[in-house]
């Protein structure tokens, strides 16, 4: 029971990152990869092969632009397309190794494309913009009609329009995140038929590779230098991507000290009170955490109950 409620959480985990950072509709980015998945390996199952032609019919059910057409459902293909290559030839091992992999692949094809093809980039980017800005208008209507006075108002929409611009800044890091997320969520619902039955590690298990934090040193690099605006925005998004991985990894190693604990219900609510209530600190914490762990590594030195595998 204490295994499935782990698994549970684990998928939730990404299921909630997929549809919380992904900058364009998240069905068809968790569906796409899903139903070629579902093609690659369980193929043979006449019930999945009904599965995955439903799902596709419904993920390019729509009709798109060729830059919204590529963002919404080109994407899904290629990640999901990249993932499963990747699978079948077992490399990398790890399931966050082949995430980020076929992530990094798919960005790459992409940029390739628009070098032979630079309008190509504008439109994606441009199509990114004009969905931001359409997301930004709607909020600043939702939260005008009760900010009560105009200088609230004021405030809140100024909020909303900086936020929009970071978010067009970083997009690809926030898009890098969420696909990440999908494959994995994917991939769990359709492992056991393709590589022998197996649970979703525990939350609190989450790592990954070491080497991952020269993204973050170059990433930081590019933002000090002046080397224009090019190598800022490319600076910002490694930033920002390798950001979320050690918030994420960092708040994995404090839930399992928690655990650790074995605290009661009551603690744990008081903790989740805590968090909110002192969130900037939870995260900053988190963070010094996460990128300690890579030469730290607390949860190899320090046992502890319920810790788990930590799995890639």
């Amino acid at each position: 029971m204490s295994g499935n409620r782990k698994g549970t959480a684990a998928i939730v985990a990404l299921l909630g990152a997929a549809l919380l950072l992904s900058p364009i509709g998240p069905f068809p980015l968790l569906a796409i990869p899903f139903a070629l998945l579902l093609l690659a390996f369980r193929g043979r199952e006449v019930a999945s092969l009904a599965m995955a032609g439903v799902i596709l019919a419904l993920a390019f059910g729509a009709g798109r632009s060729e830059a919204g057409w590529m963002m919404e459902r080109g994407w899904g293909l290629l990640s999901g397309g990249m993932f499963v290559a990747l699978v079948g030839l077992r490399r990398p091992t790890g399931l966050l190794d082949r995430a980020f992999a076929a992530t990094v692949l798919g960005l790459g094809a992409v940029l390739g494309v628009t070098v032979v093809r630079p309008g190509f980039g504008v439109a994606i980017d441009g199509w990114m913009a004009a969905r931001i800005r359409e997301a930004a208008l709607a909020a600043s209507r939702l939260f005008e009609s009760g900010s009560g006075t105009e200088a609230t108002g004021d405030s809140i929409r100024a909020a909303i329009d900086a936020w929009a611009a970071f978010q067009h800044d970083v997009y690809p890091a926030l898009l890098a995140l969420a696909t990440m997320a999908a494959l994995a969520a994917g991939w769990y619902f359709v492992r056991p038929a393709a590589e022998g039955a197996g649970r979703p590690p525990a939350v609190r298990a989450f790592r990954f590779r070491d080497e991952f934090v020269w993204i973050l040193v170059a990433g930081l690099a590019l933002l000090a230098l002046p080397l224009g605006a090019a190598a800022f925005r490319v600076g910002e998004n490694a930033t920002v991507f390798m950001t979320a991985l050690y918030l994420a990894r960092g708040g994995a190693i404090l839930g399992w000290l928690a655990a650790a604990a074995a605290p009661s219900i009551g603690t744990w609510l008081l903790l989740g009170v805590g968090v909110v209530l002192a969130y900037p600190v939870v995260f900053g914490a988190a963070l010094v955490v996460g990128i300690g762990d890579t030469w730290l590594r607390v949860r190899e030195r320090l046992p502890a109950r319920g810790g788990g595998g930590a799995g890639r």
